[in-house]
C-alpha cells in the first residue's frame, strides 16, 4: 500500500515543486517590454459570394485610410472573410492587396486557409489599423528588478516601436536619426 501512496504522491510532488520553480523564474528583458498602441477598426464587406468590392465600399475604405496618414511603421491586420469556394479566397486577398497597393503600411492578412466548402460565403471582414507610438516597459513593486535595466535599455534603443507589436519581415528601416546606414 505504501508502495501504491509513492506512486500517486511523487508525481504530484514533483508537480509541485516545477510550478513553484516556474513562478520564482525572474522575467527577461524582452518580457518585460510591450508596444503602447493606438488602433482604428474598419468593417467591410465584398459582393455576395464574389471576390469583388463595390466601388462605393472601396471609397469608404480609402476614406478611412487616407484620413488616418498612414506611415510604413503602421500595420493593417486584415480578416479576409471566407468565401464558399476556396479558390475565391486567394482572389479575396488580392483584390484587398489592390486597394491597399496605395499605402505604406505593412499588410497582414488573417484568414481560414482551409479547404471546406461553405454552403454560402462570407462577406464580411474588419480592416485593423494598429499604430505603435512607444514601448513600455513593466516592473511592478513587489518583484525582482532582475531585468529591468536591460528593459529599460532595450526600450530606449528600440528605433521603432512598431516591431514590438509585429515585426517587420524582409523590410529595411532607415535608423530613427534617419541617416543612412
Amino acid at each position: 500500500m505504501s508502495q501504491r501512496l509513492t506512486r500517486i504522491l511523487l508525481p504530484l510532488m514533483a508537480a509541485v515543486l516545477l510550478a513553484a520553480c516556474a513562478a520564482d523564474r525572474p522575467l527577461v528583458p524582452t518580457e518585460r517590454i510591450s508596444p503602447q498602441t493606438h488602433e482604428a477598426v474598419l468593417s467591410y464587406s465584398f459582393l455576395s459570394c464574389s471576390a469583388e468590392i463595390g466601388a462605393a465600399e472601396q471609397k469608404r475604405i480609402r476614406d478611412f485610410l487616407n484620413r488616418l496618414g498612414l506611415t510604413a511603421q503602421d500595420r493593417l491586420v486584415v480578416s479576409v472573410p471566407k468565401n464558399r469556394l476556396p479558390a475565391r479566397d486567394a482572389e479575396r486577398r488580392r483584390t484587398l492587396s489592390q486597394i491597399f497597393a496605395a499605402w505604406p503600411a505593412q499588410v497582414r492578412f488573417v484568414q481560414d486557409e482551409d479547404f471546406r466548402e461553405l454552403p454560402q460565403s462570407e462577406p464580411t471582414g474588419i480592416i485593423r489599423v494598429v499604430r505603435t507610438h512607444g514601448v513600455a516597459v513593466h516592473c511592478p513593486d513587489g518583484q525582482g528588478a532582475t531585468g529591468c535595466a536591460g528593459a529599460h535599455n532595450l526600450a530606449a534603443m528600440i528605433a521603432h516601436p512598431a516591431d514590438t507589436f509585429m515585426p517587420a519581415h524582409g523590410r529595411r528601416y532607415l535608423p530613427a536619426s534617419g541617416a543612412r546606414p
